[in-house]
């Protein structure tokens, strides 16, 4: 306890004492016929003044020896008390700082694993997409070569069969036109150089 609180706690106590000793020997027993104010007659001023001595002394070391240091220790207890709630509180805002901190760090941590599943996730799903735009294109490719064969083989067909169509047409033409019968190696010979032409 801090020494001026305690010389200020003792100095108040001890005037009250004082002012309540005062009153309590000066007043009149209601016998003997005294003064109407005893503490005015100077025929006990003595007496009054010496036990008036006495129980200051006696109240005020017992204030002094008993019950200041009880008070005393009653507020060290509590300042003690509340020092002890204060680092505790300190404490206990240290520990959640620091979970607070390691949620923020396990959230870090989550995000981080949740984008790079995703990426992986992504990455995966382009591979995939990409194999199958591969094989699709192999086999539209291979349908594309196919088809090209096929118009290929058919063109040259029509080609043959358009060959004969004009050889026989030729021949028809001169036969009609002269009245004889064409030469077949003529006509293919006309035939092959209007198609070298075209």
């Amino acid at each position: 306890m801090n020494p001026i609180s305690k010389t200020g706690v003792l100095l108040s106590t001890t005037a009250a004492i004082f002012s309540v000793a005062t009153v309590a020997l000066g007043a009149d027993d209601g016998q003997g016929g005294g003064s109407a104010m005893p503490q005015l007659d100077f025929s006990t001023y003595g007496s009054q003044m010496f036990w008036l001595v006495v129980s200051f002394a006696v109240l005020f070391l017992l204030m002094w020896k008993v019950a200041i240091p009880r008070v005393g220790e009653v507020i060290e207890a509590r300042e003690q008390k509340i020092r002890a709630d204060l680092e505790r509180a300190e404490q206990l805002q240290a520990e959640i700082a620091d979970a607070e901190e390691s949620v923020n760090a396990a959230l870090a941590q989550a995000r981080a694993e949740a984008q790079d599943l995703l990426r992986k996730a992504q990455d995966k799903i382009s591979a995939d997409h990409a194999k199958k735009q591969d094989k699709l294109d192999a086999e539209l490719a291979e349908r594309i070569a196919e088809a090209e064969q096929r118009i290929d083989a058919a063109r040259k067909e029509a080609l043959a069969s358009v060959r004969e169509v004009a050889e026989e047409v030729a021949a028809a033409s001169v036969e009609k036109l002269t009245g004889q019968a064409a030469d077949a190696a003529a006509v293919k010979a006309a035939v092959d150089g209007v198609a070298k032409e075209g």
